[in-house]
């Protein structure tokens, strides 16, 4: 099975941003890019445009749906799928909830943050 890359999209994740990165991502490590998201999203039509733009061009791209999409989720969809080789993620604290411990230390997958850099807009 090929190499994958996940990125798991909050409902409030900065789309535009994730997938920059992921995609970036994806194509340095040969990997395809998996989307994790809430069919919920206020965006979803368009992760579905983007996927389909990215898989016109040069990627292999999946949307796997995940309702009430949570940091223990996309952990244990990542630790459950060898292939998965990073998942990307906007802000991770952004993630906790406060009724959990840091589920991101139980990846046994590099975590990328696309958006704690200080120039990029704070994911809430």
């Amino acid at each position: 099975m090929k190499r994958r890359v996940l990125l798991a999209l909050r409902l409030v994740s900065p789309v535009d941003r994730l997938f920059s990165v992921g995609a970036a991502l994806s194509r340095r490590m040969d990997a395809e890019l998996e989307v994790l998201a809430d069919p919920e999203h206020p965006d979803w039509a368009g992760i579905g445009m983007r996927l389909s733009a990215l898989s016109r061009s040069d990627l292999v791209c999946h949307l796997t749906p995940m309702p009430g999409i949570d940091a223990r989720q996309v952990v244990e969809y990542a630790r459950n799928h060898e292939h998965v080789v990073s998942v990307v993620v906007g802000r991770p604290a952004a993630w906790d909830n406060g009724t959990s411990s840091n589920q991101w230390a139980l990846l046994e997958c590099p975590l990328v943050a696309a958006s704690d850099h200080p120039a990029h807009p704070r994911e809430e």
